[in-house]
């Protein structure tokens, strides 16, 4: 009986150690004049390498900045990671909300608001990853 008692924590806390979520994604530089036209072919969507930074999730009233660029996040930073060479990245992160900014020499860089006035939010969800493309297109 006991034997079963201790497998079972044992399990219990296993499960608990290998349960993995957060967020992952890639970060894309975009230029130029993306409008087709005639004869012209759209390039690629290039990955590039930035440094990110994950705070709690801010709203557009918690920042100093203007046009995408913030010089001040009134919000507590939860960890900065830097991307791989080509734009991906894999955070492990508890479930919650977030807004991802990336660092610019302009200063923090993001460019979407939700109907919150969320700044480049991302939801976590227990048990998954969930998945964000970043534009960095100024």
């Amino acid at each position: 009986m006991y034997a079963f008692i201790i497998i079972s924590i044992l399990l219990t806390n296993e499960v608990e150690f290998l349960r993995k979520e957060g967020i992952r994604g890639k970060v894309y530089w975009i230029s130029e004049n993306q409008m087709p036209g005639p004869g012209q072919k759209r390039k690629p969507d290039l990955g590039i390498e930035r440094e990110l930074y994950i705070h709690d999730v801010t709203t557009i009233d918690q920042v100093e900045g203007k046009d995408g660029f913030y010089s001040s996040i009134q919000t507590p930073l939860v960890i900065k990671v830097m991307t791989k060479r080509n734009g991906t990245f894999k955070i492990n992160l508890p479930p919650g909300t977030y807004s991802v900014f990336t660092k610019e020499p302009q200063g923090f860089y993001a460019n979407l608001l939700d109907h919150n006035k969320q700044i480049n939010p991302v939801t976590v969800h227990p048990r998954k990853f969930s998945w964000i493309s970043i534009t960095v297109d100024y």
